[in-house]
């Protein structure tokens, strides 16, 4: 499905399969020197097809289609990267310079990569059998073309930078937390921001940490702070469907993120434990009846997840971490939790 959303930009759907986000938004701008596209989807013939569909029936083919510029690198935004180059060699890609340094060591550096993250995963308490099956479940690991083209031909973009399309002017955000190098995209003439996956209407963005020595709770909220300065009055995000009020919808975000936090401190008064333990005994928006019924891939998404509040409250001084046996646990820090204890409702 396609819909012109302000004139010459269009609005694509393109399924996702095998994925409860279902859809992903993708965006052409179309002029008369350059038709752009921000971002893809899975690597799904389906999808390719889907998208494809959706360009041709406003006369921009394929093989017409001249910039490609990422929101980010997840592999449900990139995935079809290999299959528009296969059709035209001459697409510039575009991506934030951060994304495409980690594009770089997936796919130069792809064993000391997969190892560094089996061992952040063991030291955060999971199971080095669970951990060691990382690429099974794991969809960065099955789309490794994209990543290459990331790291041999993107051009890295930077905060600030304008990038010109036909009458309009996209504004690059830096707005890391979803992942290190996502940008969002600020149009001023309209008030619009191309949200990516920074701010989605219902759904609560997933902030993830998955390596030692990054915050990305923290850059997060800092990422809401700055976004929320805008005048905007139409958000484009890349999931579910175009809104409008996007303060109100920041308010709502950092009250789910104040809301979880609690109930990480709630679980962990029950003793000194593992960020796997911890995320096992806190809620989650899923439909599962218990943790072990949890595929590999959303137990390692809630493990992300566990960290990253974990961090925060511990740089709020109100937990500290001990190592034991090269694994990490969490207990609480004698300081009494100020954080409200409102009843939650939260993805």
């Amino acid at each position: 499905m396609i819909k012109e959303v302000f004139p010459n930009i269009f609005q694509i759907s393109v399924p996702l399969p095998y994925n409860p986000l279902g859809h992903l938004n993708s965006y052409l701008i179309k002029s008369v020197e350059k038709n752009l596209l921000i971002d893809t989807g899975l690597d799904f013939p389906q999808a390719f097809q889907s998208l494809c569909t959706g360009l041709s029936e406003v006369d921009v083919p394929p093989e017409e289609l001249t910039d490609i510029l990422l929101t980010h690198f997840h592999v449900d935004h990139v995935g079809l990267i290999p299959r528009f180059r296969e059709t035209s060699k001459k697409i510039k890609l575009s991506i934030h310079h951060v994304e495409a340094e980690i594009s770089k060591l997936i796919s130069r550096q792809f064993e000391d990569y997969k190892k560094g993250m089996i061992t952040f995963l063991e030291v955060n308490g999971m199971p080095l059998s669970t951990a060691t099956k990382i690429e099974r479940f794991h969809p960065a690991f099955f789309t490794p073309q994209a990543y290459k083209e990331l790291a041999t031909s993107a051009f890295p973009v930077q905060d600030g930078q304008e990038i010109p399309v036909g009458d309009y002017k996209l504004h690059v955000l830096w707005t890391p937390g979803h992942s290190p190098g996502h940008i969002c995209l600020y149009e001023p003439s309209l008030k619009t921001l191309f949200s990516g996956d920074h701010l989605l209407p219902t759904i609560s963005p997933h902030v993830a940490q998955s390596a030692e020595n990054t915050d990305p709770l923290t850059d997060y909220l800092k990422s809401l702070e700055k976004t929320e300065k805008l005048d905007v009055e139409v958000v484009l995000p890349a999931h579910e469907e175009t809104f409008t009020n996007h303060r109100e919808r920041i308010a709502q975000l950092k009250d789910h993120h104040e809301q979880r936090l609690a109930e990480f401190m709630d679980a962990i008064k029950t003793g000194s434990l593992t960020a796997y333990t911890l995320a096992s005994k806190v809620h989650w928006n899923v439909n599962y009846k218990s943790w072990d019924e949890f595929p590999l891939f959303q137990k390692y998404l809630a493990l992300g997840e566990t960290v990253a509040h974990l961090n925060l409250l511990e740089q709020r001084g109100l937990i500290r971490r001990t190592k034991v046996d090269q694994v990490i646990f969490y207990e609480i820090n004698g300081a009494e939790s100020q954080i409200s204890r409102r009843p939650l409702d939260v993805s």
